[in-house]
């Protein structure tokens, strides 16, 4: 999963020229989030006390610097996205073309191939890439804005504890550890509920294409019908974990939205802080939580992520020992019937005396045309 792309001469400029620019963008935009904390105190003094600047002074601190900000945080995160998305291209390209050769060796059947080298590889791309770079951007985040949330904490009261240096930092971390903690507990069951969604999706498409094939079959759709009820089934699963982990999700967004407000609103109210600082602070608190609360944000995508590799796993596990398949089959009783020489079929032209050798194509439509239509050829 990972030597295909990282460790490949022909794939190594767009791995590592593309994870290098995608880190400078993440440190980028930690850059101007850190800006925009800054300009939150400007903002706060600006309102706060708006009679003292003219016209053009309220407009430059606020909405020139605001315009300013925001432009530069829409087009890093465009420019990070497109090249993103060529990184992830790229990499699914590779990860493709580096399993068909051994899959195509191999005598043993990969169960659905299709699914697991189209959707798995293209999904397990996706998700890992959109994990790092939040997770680096919360390393990053964490750098910066944790120095500044410590020293702003001994600047405000905290009820009756008074002025604490860094308590605000501990706080953060210890919530968030615990919300990490219950996070774990309460989504434990959605790697495996992914899992099954993925196999029992992969047979129901199996069923469909084999409907197709053989459209005279009766029995095609009641075998749909049980595939189905299986997909549901494991859907319903996933509905039924995702219902609990999405009310605790839902819990602990609305507390940091509460707290901070009532935290700093205090502050700000008994006249301990003045609003641009405590405007600062908030928005600081808010990118460092956000940074320290990543895992839980990103426990979802983990467990999708956990499943596909496992069935990315299974997939190299069939491919990657040939060798001893053969073996095996032929201990079960299996020939390779592709080392065997193919049997030429001729078709006889009475007419002209002579015979053409035909393909196994022409073979295949031949046959399939005396078994739709035995009338004709009799």
């Amino acid at each position: 999963m990972f030597r295909s792309y990282f460790l490949s001469w022909k794939w190594a400029p767009y791995a590592y020229g593309g994870a290098f620019f995608i880190y400078f963008l993440l440190w980028f935009q930690v850059e101007i989030a850190s800006w925009f904390a800054n300009w939150m105190e400007v903002q706060g003094n600006v309102v706060s006390g708006a009679q003292k600047y003219s016209n053009l002074e309220f407009l430059g601190l606020f909405i020139y610097e605001a315009l300013k900000l925001v432009s530069l945080l829409i087009a890093t995160g465009v420019v990070l996205n497109y090249v993103s998305r060529k990184f992830c291209w790229y990499w699914f390209e590779a990860l493709v073309f580096f399993y068909l050769p051994n899959w195509n060796k191999t005598l043993r059947d990969v169960e659905r191939p299709a699914q697991r080298l189209h959707e798995s590889t293209n999904t397990f791309v996706l998700k890992l890439l959109g994990m790092t770079k939040a997770l680096i951007f919360s390393a990053i985040a964490i750098k910066k804005f944790g120095p500044k949330l410590w020293e702003y904490s001994s600047h405000f009261n905290f009820f009756s504890f008074g002025h604490i240096s860094g308590l605000l930092v501990w706080i953060v971390i210890v919530i968030c550890s615990c919300g990490f903690i219950i996070s774990m507990l309460i989504g434990i069951n959605l790697k495996k509920c992914k899992y099954d969604i993925a196999d029992a999706a992969g047979q129901f498409r199996s069923g469909l294409e084999h409907m197709q094939r053989n459209k005279n079959r009766d029995d095609s759709i009641p075998n749909l019908e049980k595939l189905m009820a299986k997909m549901r089934k494991t859907n319903f699963r996933l509905f039924y974990n995702q219902f609990w982990y999405e009310i605790w999700i839902g819990i602990y967004s609305q507390f940091w939205v509460i707290a901070p407000i009532t935290f700093f609103g205090y502050n700000v109210f008994a006249g301990y802080a003045k609003y641009g600082p405590a405007q600062k602070a908030q928005n600081s608190l808010g990118e460092f939580q956000r940074a320290v609360s990543m895992p839980i944000w990103l426990w979802d995508d983990y467990a999708e992520l956990m499943s596909v590799v496992q069935r990315l796993r299974e997939l190299e596990e069939a491919i990657d020992d040939p060798e001893n398949w053969k073996e095996s089959k032929k201990e079960e009783g299996w020939k390779d019937r592709r080392a065997e020489p193919r049997t030429p079929v001729y078709f006889v032209d009475p007419l002209f005396d002579g015979k053409v050798e035909l393909t196994e194509e022409e073979v295949a439509i031949i046959r399939e045309s005396i078994k739709s239509r035995p009338h004709i050829w009799e």
